[in-house]
């Protein structure tokens, strides 16, 4: 290399510095820096096996082949939303064909740096990516402008080349044989569950003019998994490695009394490792594992406890038990107006409670995780996680040691729908304790029942709602108390039972993710609604307090959490209000509201799905008899700058309570679409999802444990029973956004099914899952 004075050219904030000239190669890297204030201090201070955020191309590569690699701290849980939207967003933003962004390095900790859970991909995901490329596209012109001695505000790129006066530049060219690096400012703590933010405001390209986003490309990954050619979790092999079942207590209180005996005749090389109140049985090979730890788990002595309600006083437990003046109560910021009088001089009032249970993220694989604890103590992780860089800070501080100490690599695996957003998935700790004690590489994989019986799951909920109707059915007065226990409850498992340092469990202490209470989570939608009150209670999670682990029902966020929730009931009494209205529940919703987007959606989804223009429940309800009768149910929410609306047909056999959704329909303005096919996969996806949860999806659970512990105790849907799905999607660009694809689609589900059970029946739903035997219950009532 020949050394000159490094030369820096301010860019929007970023710094462009010239390094020198190299003989061979050349790239324009682009790198972090982190803006040192406030909470930004945490980041700087990069460990030595963090990917060093300050280090070139820890964000983009311009290559001299006019390629570029891009890289980001999300992992791909199925959405393929990185392979595909992001890849757009970086080819959009720097002018380049899709087909020049080669090469996507996502989620490990030692190789990518901005952190962050994988969630929210295009809402506050997308920025980091969108400004990291606007910043190096204003790099490209500033390098382009003093090569081809024109002014930069002269010059126009497209296609990766630089044109203007008469000339032009390939991008590679213009880093061929150059030590580049833009430093662009970052703040934020990178251990946390949010991860680091690009800041500034670097010259965007105009909606107007993209030709990348808004069309369909394939994803990269799904051709790779299915001819087996992407690692999984599952498929991690080490040198030496061990594997682990873990014990766990009989019930979410119990402390271990004795630990069983391992038969060293029939199981020679399995040994028991005891750390606290966590049990592991090791062995060489899987099956020996497997055998010695169900040997070893039928003789180990736990203390007795009771200090759950059980799943049939659960909500009765929730309403007169659970301590609901821990927190304040919080208001939406929507209220307006004066309820009690607008109830007073309601000519019709809707009163009714609406019940949700505890559900499960239920991955289809349990999860699994290696841990390979080497002799400088440095721990490296394999594991599939929605958060690399939370799990090593929370791993860190299990083991009271420098974050510099773990690394974690992440891979393909389950879906597990938000469990790990703030981290671990479950069997990440335990595989690190084991292998500290044991000097060798540890694989531990939940068998089903730890995964559903000791996983953390969506927290259960009731709503009482009071709505008031004028002598024209119009709403004067609406009134909502929605009641959950917290729902992030980050603390890795393993850890708790070995009696080893965790963030704390949320308390009325907590901050933003560690609190107990409960706030606003889903918008209000009927603005043309004179009066409105809605309170939010929160409280501890059920048996945490009471529980000698602090344990308890630990929940998390799932799929649009607590906004799910917060839906479910309000969607379903805008339905049942528009029944005692005698009015068609869709054109009800139109009625009340004023935001043109969620018009215009609910008047598409009107004409997509078959929608019948009427009140509910229609003329030829019946709650007796073996003839399948029919039904017709519709929902709205806005979520994540996105609004959605669905209907759906269904059939409910009486004499059986079995419900069949028939077809399903959801409209989505998301604003800008990015790639159509793929979005359409994940509005599929989770609509599929939550279908599922509408239907069978209940944890059950005594006075001491989850007692589900298998896809019979815990149901889902069956693939020959997933409906008609239609998604009508209404691109919108001037909104100037991007929308979320997965969450809300869920969601929708739920109440839309409610209700079509009630136009089919004539009898009001009032809590899920909508199994036979409660159907049943219900239409005998």
């Amino acid at each position: 290399m020949i050394g000159f004075t490094e030369q820096t050219t301010d860019i929007y904030g970023a710094q462009l510095s010239r390094r020198g000239f190299m003989k061979a190669g050349g790239v324009l890297m682009v790198g972090f820096g982190i803006l040192r204030s406030g909470a930004a201090e945490a980041a700087a201070n990069t460990s030595l096996r963090a990917f060093d955020a300050s280090l070139p191309g820890s964000w983009i590569e311009i290559r001299p082949d006019n390629t570029v690699l891009f890289r980001t701290g999300k992992s791909d849980f199925g959405q393929g939303t990185i392979y595909t939207a992001y890849r757009q967003i970086v080819a959009e933003e720097l002018d380049l064909p899709f087909e020049a962004i080669t090469t996507v390095v996502t989620g490990d900790t030692d190789v990518t740096a901005d952190g962050g859970g994988t969630f929210d991909l295009l809402g506050n995901g997308s920025p980091n990516i969108r400004k990291a490329a606007a910043y190096t596209r204003q790099a490209i012109l500033q390098l382009a402008s003093e090569h081809l001695g024109v002014p930069a505000e002269q010059l126009s790129t497209h296609d990766g080349m630089v044109s203007g006066g008469g000339k032009q530049v390939r991008y590679g060219d213009l880093v061929k044989g150059k030590d580049l690096k833009l430093t662009i400012p970052v703040s934020g703590d990178l251990t946390s569950i949010f991860g680091l933010a690009v800041g500034g405001n670097p010259p965007m390209k105009a909606v107007s003019s993209y030709k990348v986003i808004g069309k369909s490309y394939k994803n990269s990954v799904i051709a790779q998994k299915v001819k087996h050619q992407e690692p999984w979790v599952t498929n991690v092999k080490l040198p030496g490695m061990l594997h682990a079942r873990t014990i766990h207590p009989a019930t979410l209180g119990s402390r271990l009394v004795s630990v069983g005996k391992v038969d060293k005749q029939k199981y020679p090389n399995a040994q028991v490792i005891v750390k606290g109140d966590l049990v592991a049985v090791v062995a060489p090979t899987e099956w020996e594992a497997i055998q010695a730890s169900g040997q070893v788990a039928g003789t180990t002595k736990w203390t007795e406890w009771k200090g759950l309600p059980g799943k049939e006083k659960l909500h009765q437990h929730l309403r007169n038990e659970a301590d609901w003046n821990a927190t304040p109560v919080q208001k939406s910021r929507k209220s307006t107006g004066d309820v009690a009088s607008g109830m007073k001089s309601a000519a019709k009032v809707l009163n009714a409670t609406y019940e949700l249970p505890y559900m499960k993220h239920a991955p289809i694989g349990p999860t699994v995780a290696v841990a390979d604890y080497r002799p400088d103590d440095v721990v490296t992780v394999h594991t599939h996680t929605q958060n690399a860089q939370a799990l090593r800070g929370e791993l860190a501080m299990m083991l009271g040691v420098n974050t510099d100490k773990v690394i974690v690599k992440t891979y393909a695996g389950a879906g597990h729908y938000g469990r790990s957003n703030g981290g671990n998935a479950g069997a990440e700790d335990e595989a690190v304790l084991l292998s500290k004690e044991l000097r060798k590489p540890v694989r531990v994989q939940w068998m089903r029942n730890d995964d559903i019986q000791w996983s953390t799951q969506s927290p259960a909920a009731f709503t009482d709602i009071r709505i008031g109707l004028d002598a024209n059915g119009r709403i004067v007065a609406y009134e909502a108390d929605h009641h959950q226990p917290a729902g992030q409850d980050d603390r890795p498992i393993g850890a708790v039972l070995a009696g080893l340092p965790t963030m704390p469990a949320p308390s009325e202490k907590g901050g933003m993710l560690t609190s107990i209470a409960n706030g606003s989570a889903d918008p209000w939608q009927y603005d043309a609604a004179p009066n409105l009150e809605e309170r939010y209670h929160g409280t501890f999670q059920v048996g945490q307090k009471a529980s000698p682990l602090a344990i308890g029902l630990r929940d998390h966020s799932m799929r649009t959490p607590t906004q799910y929730q917060q839906n479910f009931p309000r969607e379903l009494a805008i339905s049942d209000a528009a029944a005692l209205a005698a009015a068609d529940p869709l054109q009800f919703r139109i009625d009340h509201a004023k935001e043109e987007r969620l018009i215009h959606v609910l008047q598409r989804l009107r004409e997509e799905s078959g929608w019948q223009t009427r009140p509910s429940p229609q003329p030829a309800a019946a709650s007796t008899g073996s003839t399948p009768v029919r039904g017709q149910g519709v929902s709205v929410m806005f979520r994540g700058g996105v609004y959605w609306a669905c209907a759906c047909q269904i059939t409910v056999t009486p004499a059986t309570g079995d419900v069949k959704v028939e077809k399903y329909t959801i409209a989505v303005d998301p604003g800008i679409v990015v790639n159509p096919e793929q979005l359409k996969r994940q509005i599929e996806g989770g609509a599929v999802m939550g279908i599922s949860q509408a239907l069978y999806e209940e944890v059950a659970f005594d006075e001491g444990a989850v007692t589900a512990a298998d896809w019979i105790s815990y149901p889902i849907l069956k693939m020959n029973e997933i409906p008609e799905i239609k998604v009508v999607l209404l691109h919108n660009p001037t909104v100037g956004s991007y929308g979320q694809g997965s969450e809300a689609a869920n969601a929708l589900a739920s109440p839309a099914i409610a209700a079509a059970v009630f136009d089919a029946t004539g009898k009001p739903i009032r809590r899920l899952p909508l199994r036979p035997v409660y159907v049943k219950e219900l239409l005998k009532a």
